[in-house]
């Protein structure tokens, strides 16, 4: 085994744009709605415009990244597009963090979620309070199965990858026409429409409350990008990971913004609040009753996993891309692909451990008091990073526009570039200006300060 080999390119366009829809409708759309509704303190047209600022946002990043992924359709997705535009130096931070903390904490996080869903559904049938304990646990229990699945049965991760994107769309498409359907008929009452828009404003500007819904917004929106993180086994890259990032990115905000259109034509946003991440249960019991609820938690479940089945197929690749960059020092043998399973197995045990580690972490924050009463979010974290990425990437390619390096459609390229660097500005305004926004960007800091620890001076 050499330094140089390459992954078998094995995935089809199809895979590729439901690893961009996968990746981002999964947990966060069910359980941050009532996140973005805190936020904007009931604020039900605040939330809805936050929605279309980060959705537009997104959908021009999304197009904004395609010129790279046109550019580079190699394996390593981001982490090459800053070694291209920024040099080694750059492509060695980016990849330290993606290492160190973006994208096990998210996995972590996304598989508590698997199992905070698992134990309400095991509850409705036994009799036990669902703890945070169990949550982890349950969690830890759906990490193991799926590191098997992705290191034995690659193609069969793909394969479940495809079938979830299906299955989790169907919900939000139910419950947006129940929500479309209500006002159509004028079935919704007037605290459910934008009439209220002045509501719960409380001593804060509406345009406050419209930034502080980003942080939430953000979460549930993100992932698109991580479909690069297989760019080198996508087939025929070049074309069709550009195609997955924007048919992708579009298909999300549409169906975004139906389902919360469709959750608060139906419910209060008083009502949401107080049910807390089970509001889209009770929100079936409501329209079809104990069955109702049985069967959509079974399609959460569905959902949550296969967005967590996705964070950890980039993961488990994350510590191979990181060890073969030049200025990264060689260690534990992670950019080995084993002969056998055509995966880099090394990477994939050591990215689990560390998706272990932030379990353990994860479940600390949501459970010592220090951090509880502060609402500190483990997950905003890497969101925050991620959007300073992408924005020097954005920023970063009129460098190339004034090259001439793309020979077609230059002027569209621009006017979406600068679209897509606006709206991710706008975000970066909401979460640092939010509450805990300063303390998660020091933490960026120091977690970029502690890659100097792994750099190869060359």
């Amino acid at each position: 085994m050499s330094n140089d080999q390459k992954l078998e390119a094995k995935y089809g366009l199809f895979t590729a744009i439901s690893m961009v829809i996968g990746q981002v409708i999964g947990s966060g759309i069910f359980f941050k709605v009532d996140d973005v509704l805190v936020a904007t303190q009931g604020n039900v047209l605040a939330g809805l415009l936050g929605f279309l600022i980060v959705g537009i946002s997104v959908v021009f990043a999304g197009i904004s990244m395609a010129n790279y992924a046109e550019l580079l359709p190699k394996d390593g997705g981001i982490l090459s597009y800053v070694n291209y535009r920024f040099g080694k130096t750059a492509s060695y931070f980016v990849g330290w963090m993606y290492m160190s903390l973006f994208y096990p904490s998210l996995t972590a996080v996304l598989f508590t979620v698997s199992g905070i869903y698992i134990a309400h559904l095991l509850a409705e049938f036994m009799n036990f309070e669902p703890t945070n304990l169990h949550y982890v646990l349950i969690g830890f229990v759906n990490l193991v199965i799926f590191f098997f699945i992705n290191i034995f049965r690659p193609k069969s991760s793909g394969i479940f990858q495809q079938m979830t994107t299906v299955l989790k769309v169907l919900p939000l498409i139910f419950i947006a026409s129940l929500g479309i359907l209500s006002l159509v008929k004028g079935d919704v009452s007037q605290v459910n429409t934008f009439t209220q828009a002045g509501s719960g404003l409380q001593n804060q500007s509406f345009i406050l409350l419209v930034a502080a819904s980003f942080i939430p917004i953000s979460f549930a929106f993100d992932g698109w990008y991580i479909a690069t993180q297989i760019s080198g086994e996508i087939k025929n890259s070049s074309k069709n990971l550009p195609k997955a990032l924007i048919i992708g990115t579009l298909s999300v905000m549409v169906i975004y913004i139906a389902y919360y259109l469709g959750v608060v034509f139906r419910m209060s946003g008083a009502e949401i609040i107080q049910l807390k991440d089970t509001y889209i249960t009770e929100f079936a019991r409501k329209i079809a009753s104990n069955s109702g609820a049985l069967i959509m938690q079974l399609f959460i479940i569905i959902s949550v996993l296969g967005t967590s089945n996705g964070l950890l197929l980039a993961t488990i690749r994350v510590p191979y891309q990181f060890s073969n960059l030049e200025k990264s020092k060689k260690f534990l043998n992670l950019s080995n692909v084993d002969e056998k399973t055509k995966m880099p197995v090394n990477s994939a045990v050591f990215g689990t451990l560390l998706i272990t580690f932030y379990l353990l972490i994860y479940y600390f924050t949501n459970t010592h008091p220090f951090f509880t009463e502060k609402n500190f979010d483990l997950s905003a974290i890497p969101i925050l990073f991620i959007y300073l990425v992408n924005v020097a990437l954005f920023i970063g390619l009129f460098q190339l526009f004034r090259k001439k390096t793309f020979s077609k459609n230059s002027f569209f390229r621009k006017m979406m570039t600068i679209i897509a660097v606006f709206g991710n500005i706008l975000v970066i305004f909401g979460t640092v200006t939010s509450p805990n926004g300063l303390t998660y960007f020091v933490i960026t800091i120091f977690f970029l300060l502690g890659g100097f620890l792994l750099m190869r001076r060359i």
